[in-house]
């Protein structure tokens, strides 16, 4: 419903195709001698050249207003020049880089990562490629489904990594906890990420083997990077055909405040776009979002970011398991608030502080049933960082949630199912460096729950060899804890954290516009929750007898270099993965596990039509499940996944404003995907379990939009 909502902005990161301004400049050295291949583009875009045999660079930009130039050569410190394109007096550069041994052959710790802020490691998901990467719909946890390491559950919407559920990816906001993170979802629908892409500034997308200082996740963690002041003033409308949405910007010497909100509605999207569902009421939902930032003192940066939303929807879903319709009602909101504060203490010590508060409350109408959960999460936290010398850094810190859990139930009664935890945890990590070629990172992390009563202490290790110029070699290794999901706490508050095992190893190869980059990994899971059977009541049902393991290897591999005006890039991804946990009888594959994962990404830029084209391929080969009319468990499997999705975005004026008109299509060739199956609880009178199968809520999705910058 919201997919399109978030490319409102497009026209912020490919306007100015109406007034061309060209640069021309030469690259040398501090000696004066040409840099022959050096990169000179503006950052997050493809405009840009390639220095000649003589240095000099000669190119036309479509962007206007502050730009930064970036100039890059191997062995060579990077500059970054600020540019006003708009009154920019002398378009005749004369660039001079300086050379630097540390910058481009240090060694960098970075298995199991994909960064998208630290300019140190690989450049992989940034802003701009949530926005144009068709299959995402302009979420972030969709454009993360593009990457190895990720499998397709088309029926969830949660990021499902390396074998782990989906619960067991943790999400955060400058370092600070999300609890809710996806909207609330209906039966056998998938769900989608909260936030837009265009909040953010880098995404640090981690698919094991994390840092000391991030716990609660026994798979991977996603941090969004929020953006620091703004130093344009704009405003913007987009019109589409699932609502309306505007945002303002305003501007002072020390700050800004940013403002947007929207209200989208899938009425006129679903009958347009063939529905496989029976709507009775069409998904609706009003969302805001403030951002405000404020310089303190010479080092000190404030920062605010709150958003609401509320969400309503409802359907006629035909319950297989007890051969029943039922008419689901579907009413949510949310908060999110958090507040950060980073500043230098004394010379050395860099402190991050911050604190969250995030509420969510979500009704469901089940005739005659009716279920309120209600979510409440206060974090605190504080970190320090500190340069002891050239070869040393040390962070540290703590934080302090609560967490308030409560469910009521409506059945003939009136059902209360609350509980409270307070999470404790600490930590502390040192990085090494014995050289510009090998580096390592030891670190600790503590961790005590107040309604499990229980404390771990667990050791992180990580450490890296540059095999080459651009090349390097990872290993990292830890263990992890996470409490069991909210669904087993409310009725087994004894159970004890899941555990999983982490070793990962990498090679990458790396230059400004090119990565290459194979990873294999091994999971080890112990202490998974066991039940007798889905929602048992009694705590004695629950166990945490459960284990599993994961293990494979993934390929990524991005070009931005080769082909004009063009990023493309393709990952791939094998896993063998069994559990032995829920009701399952024995070990065996889940059912949201596909052992081949492919995506292809191609997006290219056309001048001339002033259009940027995308299209994305993405493939998954078949998952199990069980089958109660065959023997055995997990006896069966679906149909492998196929899905092609294409975007066009033109620029264009409309109004004498700068607009952009947009269309996404998504599974082009409508290709009809099953997930699994739902089957009868009993048997009819010829002995056969009836089934339905779980498919996505549409056949094919097409979207249009306009935006204009006011």
């Amino acid at each position: 419903m919201k997919s399109v909502m978030l490319f409102f902005s497009l026209q912020l990161l490919l306007s100015g195709a109406f007034a061309q301004v060209q640069l021309s400049g030469k690259v040398t050295d501090q000696k004066k001698n040409a840099l022959c291949g050096a990169n000179v583009y503006f950052k997050n875009s493809y405009e840009g050249a390639t220095a000649d045999s003589t240095g000099k660079f000669k190119f036309k930009t479509n962007l206007k207003g502050l730009n930064v130039l970036t100039v890059s050569f191997i062995g060579y410190i990077t500059v970054f020049q600020e540019l006003n394109l708009d009154s920019l007096k002398s378009k005749d550069l004369n660039i001079i880089l300086q050379e630097s041994e540390s910058q481009i052959n240090e060694v960098v710790i970075n298995a199991g990562a994909f960064e998208a802020s630290d300019e140190k490691k690989a450049v992989i998901l940034r802003m701009f490629d949530v926005a144009t990467t068709p299959s995402a719909q302009g979420d972030i946890f969709g454009a993360l489904g593009s990457l190895p390491g990720v499998q397709k559950v088309g029926e969830d919407g949660r990021v499902f990594v390396r074998g782990g559920e989906g619960y067991e990816t943790k999400s955060f906001i400058d370092g600070m906890q999300v609890n809710t993170p996806f909207l609330s979802k209906m039966p056998d629908m998938p769900t989608r990420g909260r936030f837009s892409p265009l909040l953010f500034s880098g995404t640090l997308f981690s698919t094991g083997a994390y840092s000391a200082e991030f716990g609660q996740a026994l798979s991977s963690i996603v941090d969004m990077k929020t953006d620091g002041i703004e130093n344009e003033e704009k405003s913007s409308i987009s019109i589409m055909t699932v609502g309306v949405m505007g945002s303002t910007t305003k501007c002072w010497k020390r700050a800004s405040l940013s403002v947007s909100g929207d209200y989208v509605s899938s009425a006129l999207s679903n009958l347009i776009n063939k529905q496989q569902v029976d709507w009775t009421k069409s998904p609706s939902g009003i969302d805001g979002t403030v951002m405000y930032r404020q310089k303190t003192g010479k080092t000190g940066l404030y920062k605010f970011f709150g958003t609401m939303n509320s969400n309503s929807s409802g359907l006629n879903y035909f319950n297989t398991q007890a051969d029943i319709n039922q008419n689901i009602l579907l009413n949510s909101g949310s908060f999110y608030l958090n507040n950060s504060w980073n500043t230098m203490v004394g010379e050395k010590w860099m402190m991050k502080s911050g604190m969250v508060w995030n509420y969510d409350r979500q009704k469901f109408n089940v005739d005659p049933t009716r279920i309120v959960t209600t979510k409440n999460m206060v974090q605190c936290k504080l970190d320090f960082h500190r340069p002891i010398n050239e070869e040393t850094e040390l962070k540290l810190g703590g934080d302090w949630v609560n967490y308030t859990y409560k469910q009521q139930i409506l059945m003939g009664g009136d059902y209360q199912l609350p509980f409270t935890n307070n999470e404790l945890s600490g930590f502390a990590e040192v990085e090494y460096k014995l050289s510009k070629k090998f580096a390592t990172r030891l670190g600790t992390r503590f961790e005590y729950s107040t309604l499990l009563k229980e404390s771990t202490l667990v050791p992180r290790f990580s450490m890296a060899y540059k095999t080459g110029n651009q090349s390097q070699v990872s290993l990292a290794c830890g263990q992890f804890y996470q409490n069991p999901e909210d669904d087993y706490l409310k009725f087994a508050p004894q159970l004890s954290p899941e555990k999983a095992n982490h070793a990962v190893m990498t090679w990458q190869y790396q230059t400004d516009l090119k990565t290459f980059r194979v990873e294999t990994y091994l999971k080890k899971y112990s202490n998974l929750v066991k039940y007798t059977m889905p929602l048992a009541t009694n705590p004695l049902d629950y166990s945490n007898s459960g284990s599993g393991h994961a293990e494979g290897i993934d390929f990524f591999w991005r070009d931005k270099e080769t082909f004009k005006l063009t990023d493309y890039w393709i990952s791939y991804s094998w896993i063998n993965s069994q559990r032995d946990y829920r009701d399952y009888p024995e070990a065996a594959t889940p059912t949201y596990v596909s052992a081949h994962n492919l995506s292809l990404v191609y997006k290219r830029f056309f001048e001339k039509v002033r259009t940027y084209a995308a299209v994305t391929y993405s493939f998954a080969s078949n998952r199990p499940y069980h089958d109660p009319n065959l023997s055995g468990f997990m006896n069966a499997k679906t149909p492998s996944y196929n899905d092609i999705s294409l975007s066009l975005t033109y620029l264009m004026e409309l109004f004498g404003k700068q607009s952009v008109l947009h269309l996404m299509v998504n599974n082009l060739a409508a290709f009809d995907n099953v997930y699994g199956y739902n089957f009868s609880n009993t048997p009819d009178s010829s002995g056969h379990y009836e089934s339905t199968p779980i498919k996505s809520p549409y056949v094919r999705q097409v979207i249009l939009l306009v935006s204009i910058m006011l």
